[in-house]
Formats: structure tokens, C-alpha cells, sequence
């Protein structure tokens, strides 16, 4: 065996060497993760959009880059572009950065994860270090052969793609039987699911309120026979402490030992802890919550009155808004929590109602001829934002009707070929999955000050779907 001996010297050069290597590697890992050369947000940037199909951090952009249904799965751990959970950097102005063939530029966008995320209950969070997101089980029923890809697993991924993505919890009922939202208290992110109908795995469990620790992954039952659900806006800032202000009703009506057929309770999701709001012998449906306010309906009559209570003192409830809520299709508060805004089924009217009034105070019509039904999409910089038969894109502001000045409609767009199940609203843009050749891909619409632009898409199209104006422009820059 043959023998090396280092003199001193030589061993200071090899470790100054060594030294500078790691040093090196060092100063090359910086900003990035899993090798590569992609540099990733940090928590402190701003978030825009939690809870969409997009969700904004800074000049970086995650979102779903399109939309398949959990049904449409062929193939168990598959992998999706359509689908997938992507991000993308951003230019000064917020726009996506765009190659010389107008598609997403490579060195710009990177998979976050190649689940499908696209689907029925997709939403995407940042809270922390984290994003959260959903993705269809791609287990089988316990016990059987058949794939449970209606269940939903709950997912969390760091921001930077660093580390393995986490689940959190998998669903026990279906999507279509699934409420949630999350909230942060500046350290600890807490998941609330509502749970409808039988639990799949327990059928003598129904109608379960459930609390999830994102860090400890522990679930607590809240309640079960909860027949409806106020989970409070944590975007909306007009609400403080949003995660004290969680309401539902817990139906006993088929209980014998029960002091009250329905109870109202408050919950806190970050201290766990349920109290009883208002008890009665009434069916009532929780149905939204302000900063000082909850809303319920009386169903005890043959119309549903809205009712309201403050949250705080022990005055009881008192009449507000439309005197029948069963006949709107659509009941919504305004962030401020001021007016309430209802349509009807196959109406082209929008109706506001200010405190007190059982009749609407504004009554705004859309007057086009071709226009036969109006659909509600969201709130947006003071506007009530929706879309009519004809797929137009349309805004009137609430903050006029409130202040008795003109509330005129707004054309924003015109669009074809989109999914009117999903929509997003971030106050700047809305989102929205539109088809393109054989699949559905996410794009944006500029919301706020549209000066006549397009829709936008946003993210990766499969090489089949490329629009032939684009194939063509590279034609013509390949002759010239």
C-alpha cells in the first residue's frame, strides 16, 4: 500500500482549496433549490388572491395552468401538464414574460407539482413558507379495488419546491360534498373542512365540522349534524380576526334528548373552542358573516326571512334585507358588509338591499336585448362583477348605488369557449379556464381599468394545442 505524506504547507493549499470549492457552491445554490436556476419567492413578499385558481406573491404567480375533472382521470399517479401547479415570474408591470413565439418563456416558469390541481376543489393559499393545494386521491377505497379519485387529499408544498410535498388530510366524503377554507394567525395555519352528508368510511358519522393542524397534521372533530356553514372571508379586510368569526348551525331536530332542535354556535378555529350563539325551536341557515354582524334565514314560514344578530351583546335578531330569500338564486354581502345583493333565477336585474328594507333599495337592469340571464362572479374594487347569457363580462358599482350616484353596467369583455363553473377574482384580474384545441387552459382578463384587452393565457399548452397563428408567425420568421 503506498504511502502519501503531505507536507504542511501542502495540506493548507488543499484545504484553502477545499475551502474555496465549498464557498463557491455556496454562492451558486443562493436563490435557488433542487439545483436550479430559478429563483423562487420569499414569505415576506405580498399575497394577493389566496383561495383562487391563482394566487399571487410578490412578481411571482402560482397557479393551476388548466382544468380537468377528477372524473376524467384515466390513470392512477398520473403525471399533468393540464392541470399541473406551476409558477411563474412576472415583469415589473405584473406581466407573465413571454418567448419570441408569445408562450410562457422557459427560464420563467417551473412545476411546482405535476398533480392534477385543476379539478372540482381546487384552491390554491400562501401562508408562511408554504403553499397549499388539493389534489384528487389516488388511493383505492379501503378494502377495494375501485379508485377513490372523487376523495380529496389535502396538500402543502414550501414555497421554494424545496423539501417533499406534506398532506395534510384526505377528505371522507367526495368534492361535491366539501366546503373549506383556511386561516392563519401569523404562526400556526389551521384548515376547516365541512364535511356533507355520510362519511364514507363511518356512514353513522353525517354532516362533520373538522379542524386540521397544518403543522401537527392532527384532526379534531368540531361537530357533526351541522346543517350549514359561515366561513368568514380571511381575505376580507373588513374583517378582523376572521378565524373568531366562523358560524353553524347544528341541526338536532332529530334528537330526543335535545334542549333545542337547531342550534347558531361561534366557533374560534385557532383557541378550538365552540360556544352557543342563539338556540331556538326554528330551522334557520346560516348565511353570512360581517365585522359586527351574523345573517341567518327563518325557514319556519313558507318564505325564508333573513334575519341578523350582533355579534356582539345579547340582543336577539331582527329582520334585515329580503323578506323571501328562496327566491333568489343568489344572496351575497358586500365586503364593507353594508348591502346585501340578491338575484333571481333566470333574472336580468340585480337588487341591493340596504338594512331594514324587505323591498330592494336599487334595482339595476341589464337592458340589453340579447340578455336573458345575469350570474353573479364577485366583488371587485367596489363593483359587483358577473357574466350574462352571452358570456359578456359585465360590472356595476355598489359603491354608486350606495351613494345614490349613477350605477351604470360595464362592458369589460366578451368571451367564448370558457368554463362559467370556475371563475377567480383577485380586484386586478379574473380568472377563468377557457378551451383551447382539446383542453382548458387558465386565462386572465384584466379587471380593473380595462382599456379594450383581450384575455390572456397563462400558462403551458400541451404541443397538440399550440394556436396555428402561432405555428404560423414561426413560418414566417423561419422564410424571413
Amino acid at each position: 500500500m503506498k504511502r502519501f505524506n503531505l507536507k504542511l504547507k501542502d495540506f493548507t493549499k488543499i484545504l484553502v482549496c477545499l475551502i474555496l470549492i465549498v464557498f463557491t457552491l455556496g454562492l451558486a445554490a443562493c436563490g435557488r433549490s433542487n439545483n436550479d436556476n430559478f429563483t423562487y419567492p420569499t414569505s415576506q413578499l405580498e399575497t394577493v388572491g389566496n383561495g383562487g385558481m391563482a394566487v399571487r406573491k410578490g412578481d411571482y404567480l402560482y397557479f393551476v395552468n388548466g382544468y380537468i375533472s377528477s372524473a376524467d382521470m384515466e390513470t392512477q399517479n398520473a403525471s399533468y401538464t393540464v392541470g399541473a401547479l406551476m409558477i411563474a415570474k412576472l415583469d415589473q408591470s405584473g406581466n407573465i414574460i413571454l418567448n419570441e413565439d408569445d408562450l410562457l418563456d422557459d427560464e420563467y416558469y417551473r412545476t411546482m407539482s405535476d398533480r392534477l390541481c385543476g379539478f372540482e376543489a381546487t384552491g390554491l393559499y400562501i401562508f408562511g413558507d408554504y403553499l397549499y393545494f388539493t389534489s384528487p386521491c389516488q388511493e383505492n377505497e379501503s378494502g377495494d379495488e375501485v379508485w377513490a379519485q372523487n376523495r380529496v387529499d389535502f396538500y402543502r408544498i414550501r414555497l421554494d419546491r424545496s423539501g417533499d410535498v406534506e398532506r395534510l388530510y384526505q377528505s371522507e366524503v367526495e368534492h361535491s360534498n366539501l366546503e373549506y377554507e383556511y386561516y392563519y394567525n401569523g404562526s400556526n395555519v389551521y384548515l376547516l373542512v365541512y364535511e356533507k352528508e355520510a362519511n364514507l368510511d363511518n356512514s353513522d358519522i353525517t354532516n362533520r365540522l373538522l379542524r386540521i393542524d397544518a403543522n401537527s397534521k392532527d384532526v379534531q372533530t368540531i361537530d357533526t349534524n351541522v346543517s350549514s356553514v359561515v366561513m368568514s372571508d380571511t381575505n376580507n379586510e373588513f374583517i378582523s380576526n376572521a378565524y373568531e368569526k366562523i358560524f353553524y348551525v347544528q341541526d338536532n331536530s332529530e334528537s330526543e334528548d335535545a334542549d333545542y332542535a337547531y342550534v347558531l354556535k361561534r366557533y374560534d378555529i385557532v383557541n378550538n373552542n365552540s360556544t352557543d350563539f342563539r338556540t331556538s325551536n326554528d330551522d334557520m341557515t346560516a348565511l353570512f358573516v360581517t365585522n359586527n354582524y351574523v345573517y341567518i334565514t327563518d325557514n319556519t314560514n313558507s318564505r325564508s326571512i333573513m334575519m341578523r344578530a350582533s355579534l356582539s351583546g345579547n340582543s336577539g335578531f331582527e329582520r334585515s334585507g329580503p323578506i323571501n330569500t328562496s327566491l333568489y338564486s343568489t344572496l351575497v354581502m358586500t365586503p364593507e358588509g353594508n348591502c346585501i345583493v340578491g338575484i333571481r333565477s333566470e333574472s336580468t336585474t340585480i337588487e341591493f338591499f340596504i338594512y331594514g328594507d324587505d323591498t330592494a333599495s336599487c334595482v339595476i337592469e341589464d337592458s340589453e336585448e340579447s340578455v336573458t340571464s345575469v350570474t353573479f362572479i364577485g366583488f371587485a374594487n367596489g363593483y359587483v362583477v358577473y357574466y350574462d347569457n352571452n358570456n359578456a363580462i359585465k360590472m356595476v358599482s355598489y359603491a354608486n348605488v350606495m351613494s345614490n350616484s349613477n350605477a351604470e353596467v360595464i362592458t369589460v369583455a366578451t368571451l367564448s369557449d370558457i368554463n362559467t363553473s370556475y371563475f377567480d377574482l383577485d380586484g386586478e384580474y379574473l380568472y377563468f379556464y377557457k378551451t383551447v384545441g382539446s383542453h382548458s387552459y387558465l386565462h386572465r382578463l384584466a379587471i380593473n381599468n380595462n382599456f379594450d384587452e383581450s384575455e390572456e393565457m397563462i400558462g403551458v399548452y400541451l404541443e397538440e394545442d399550440i394556436p396555428e397563428e402561432t405555428e404560423e408567425s414561426e413560418e414566417t420568421e423561419a422564410t424571413a
